[in-house]
């Protein structure tokens, strides 16, 4: 009687464990679209910036402050990437996506 008391016992602690343990969702294991985003974003800021520097070296500062609003808007995407691949498991999302626009433009050459 005490040997079926206690591996019930077990069984119940041993689904309690297994019920609070969460599988991941959809929405945090696409990690290869997130990485694709970043990088779109990143090409986008310095693309937006060199942009922006042309316009101001002509004069144009409408336009300059128009890019800079692009910027801006960029960056608040991209720090949303960022903070998503980190919920992921990524580590320095940053510096893994500069790596990857860097082969991908050296393959270009």
């Amino acid at each position: 009687m005490r040997k079926v008391t206690l591996t019930l016992l077990a069984a119940m602690f041993a689904l309690g464990a297994f019920s609070q343990t969460t599988t991941p969702s959809a929405q945090q294991t696409d990690k290869k679209q997130d990485m694709k985003d970043l990088r779109h974003d990143t090409r986008d800021i310095r693309h937006d910036k060199a942009i922006r520097h042309h316009e101001l070296k002509n004069g144009h500062v409408a336009l300059a402050k128009a890019q800079t609003k692009d910027i801006k808007a960029d960056k608040k995407d991209r720090n949303a990437d960022v903070k998503d691949l980190k919920a992921d498991g990524v580590k320095h999302p940053m510096k893994r996506a500069d790596r990857q626009i860097h082969r991908q433009n050296m393959r270009r050459k």
